[in-house]
């Protein structure tokens, strides 16, 4: 599991060029992804399960994303 830390803005930086944004209820907090495969994670905040992010996606976008909930 990676640990990162909530930007100010509500957004977690993802490989050094890429953002994932969560929540700005969590600026400052320190979340938790899990690798799930094939490059989906799953966001944590203590015990508690936020979303989905595919990386694959933020890859091809090239600009920020939205956490998801619903992952078909």
């Amino acid at each position: 599991m990676k640990v990162l830390k909530v930007t100010q803005n509500g957004a977690i930086r993802w490989k050094a060029y890429n953002w994932v944004y969560l929540s700005a209820s969590h600026q400052g907090k320190h979340i938790g992804a899990l690798d799930i495969g094939n490059g989906i994670w799953r966001v944590f905040y203590r015990n508690v399960f936020l979303g989905y992010f595919d990386e694959h996606v933020i890859r091809k976008k090239e600009q920020s994303i939205r956490l998801e909930t619903n992952l078909v």
